[in-house]
């Protein structure tokens, strides 16, 4: 049995519905995307997990027990960074950790903790949290949410305000943690980041599941891609439209949708004898972002 499983989830706002027949499961020791356009149902979702808020139907069950707003007793073992770190101003680094630490029978080891999220050094020290940057604060509020030892953490937008080393460090931290069998739901805007590190993703539009897969599921079905610039790409755009081509103009370069019997060659050989000079062309698999915007792209068009 998952870990997590959400079955048929929905929460009204009146007529609006932030989730709509929600359904998807986290496997014990997976690291799973959530990702969506803004206003998609995220939060929505990650709240409802976490028994933040209330929803109208369905069922959301956390090992082997039931979430509700009502109901918290499986969140003893589920952690969460959701929006903003909940911080008190006037405490340290280590206050925040021991006093969320309170009442857990399994807590971590602090200071291993406070190492492995990089809080533990002269910039924390006895300051208060009042004095924390954007990233110092971030990095608090991901060891807030693994001090109690947890099944599975909830995170929204983790690298908010990291630099590139505490990206990296955070991203190594999860990823040693999930191998040791802590799951994570993660929702973040950095595609890229969250396609070096998970493992699953479900995707969310309008408050529905449109598509769950691994990400090797799902990025094998992605395009491959013909980067052209030329002398007048312009030109090039009106000639992809005579061999229907699917191009768009993309900064100073076209971008082509190669599709099966297409070669680069092929494609070279037309525009040449088109008279364009050709400045740069090559290959490129379309990424997490790419695919992403044109899987919505189709569910908008089974929408109309």
């Amino acid at each position: 049995m998952a870990l997590l499983e959400l079955r048929n989830v929905s929460k009204n706002f009146g007529h609006y519905k932030a989730m709509d027949q929600v359904s998807f499961n986290v496997e014990a020791g997976r690291i799973v995307g959530l990702i969506g356009p803004n206003g998609a149902g995220k939060s929505t979702t990650m709240r409802a997990i976490t028994g933040l808020m209330s929803y109208s139907s369905g069922d959301i069950t956390f090992d082997n027990q039931p979430v509700t707003f009502s109901n918290h007793k499986a969140l003893d073992k589920m952690g969460n960074l959701i929006e903003y770190p909940s911080i008190y101003p006037n405490l340290t680094a280590l206050d925040h950790l021991n006093l969320y630490a309170m009442e857990t029978k399994e807590a971590v080891n602090i200071p291993e903790l406070m190492h492995q999220t990089g809080i533990d050094g002269d910039k924390f020290g006895k300051r208060k949290a009042k004095n924390f940057s954007l990233g110092m604060k971030q990095r608090l509020g991901i060891a807030i949410s693994l001090v109690r030892n947890p099944k599975l953490v909830i995170l929204d937008e983790p690298m908010n305000g990291l630099d590139p080393q505490s990206v990296h460090d955070v991203r190594e931290l999860i990823r040693s943690l999930a191998n040791k069998g802590v799951s994570f739901l993660i929702s973040s805007h950095l595609l890229d980041e969250l396609q070096r590190l998970a493992d699953d993703l479900v995707i969310i539009n309008q408050g529905k599941i449109i598509k769950t897969a691994s990400m090797e599921e799902f990025l094998q079905n992605g395009q491959t891609q013909i980067l052209i610039k030329t002398n007048d790409n312009q030109a090039l755009l009106s000639l992809t439209k005579k061999y229907n081509w699917q191009a768009h103009l993309d900064g100073d370069r076209v971008i082509i949708n190669k599709v099966d019997g297409m070669t680069v060659q092929d494609v070279l050989a037309k525009v040449t004898e088109a008279k364009l000079e050709v400045k740069t062309i090559n290959t490129a698999e379309e990424n997490l972002e790419e695919h992403l915007l044109n899987l919505l792209k189709d569910n908008k068009k089974e929408e109309a």
